[in-house]
């Protein structure tokens, strides 16, 4: 019989809200964005899946850099604009070091694949395509071997509930929704439930047939959360209502 077990792994707090999480499923990071709110100035961190901190608010002194992704040993920033979505402005940042590996001004991130940014120049926005190393920064206008592998994307979100619940889920008293998500022989289920002080924000293990373990993630929330959490691998993570938060389980 399949043991079925709930282990808080880490909890971390952040100086400013999160805006924005980036995850590398390959290596076990997670980067985040946080906005400092009287200034909108970025700061970005980086943890490990177990709580390991890499990076801890590197700042940035202009507000339009904004994060892309983590990937391997490098993070990558790239500009938004007042008038666009993107603008020109793709930064690559060596975050053991500190050290920035490349400041580009001129071209504009379209997508990266493999350890390749693809970008076009901000003066010729179609038609050409430039090809950026990450570990180098440096240019080429021929696409490089590796520039066809895709990332995988292992994050995963759980649904709605909209049928009749099982038997073993009766009894409980939620608010608004209850989320499902497979996973092995049995599922996950998460919902909020009204206490004298907010809301508290449930995780349950259960088999076909039987809850398994339920417990509070998340304490005294001071409104429900529209999306309670992702899950990478058997990580599932967490944020609170302020989004200076998240509490991460291993399942």
């Amino acid at each position: 019989m399949t043991k079925y077990t709930i282990n808080k792994v880490f909890e971390k707090r952040f100086s400013y809200p999160i805006w924005k999480i980036e995850v590398d499923s390959a290596n076990n990071n997670l980067a985040f964005e946080c906005r400092n709110p009287e200034n909108t100035l970025p700061s970005f961190s980086i943890c490990t899946f177990n709580g390991e901190s890499k990076l801890t608010d590197y700042q940035e002194n202009e507000k339009e850099w904004t994060l892309e992704t983590i990937l391997g040993d490098f993070l990558i920033l790239k500009k938004y604009g007042t008038s666009a979505p993107i603008q020109a402005g793709i930064k690559i940042i060596d975050y053991n070091s500190k050290q920035v590996i490349a400041t580009f001004s001129q071209y504009i991130l379209k997508e990266i694949q493999g350890n390749t940014i693809i970008a076009v120049h901000r003066s010729i926005p179609t038609g050409l395509l430039f090809y950026i190393d990450i570990s180098t920064g440096s240019v080429v206008n021929k696409a490089p071997d590796n520039s066809n592998i895709i990332q995988p994307n292992d994050i995963e979100y759980p649904a709605i509930y909209q049928g009749k619940l099982p038997y073993f889920m009766t009894p409980i008293v939620y608010e608004d929704h209850i989320w499902i998500q497979p996973y092995t022989k049995g599922f996950i289920w998460t919902y909020h439930q009204k206490t004298p002080n907010g809301f508290d924000l449930h995780l349950i293990l259960s088999t076909k047939n039987e809850i398994v373990e339920d417990l509070i993630v998340i304490n005294n929330l001071s409104k429900l959360i529209l999306q309670p959490y992702f899950k990478v691998k058997d990580y599932i993570f967490f944020l609170s209502d302020t989004k200076q938060e998240i509490v991460t389980y291993l399942v």
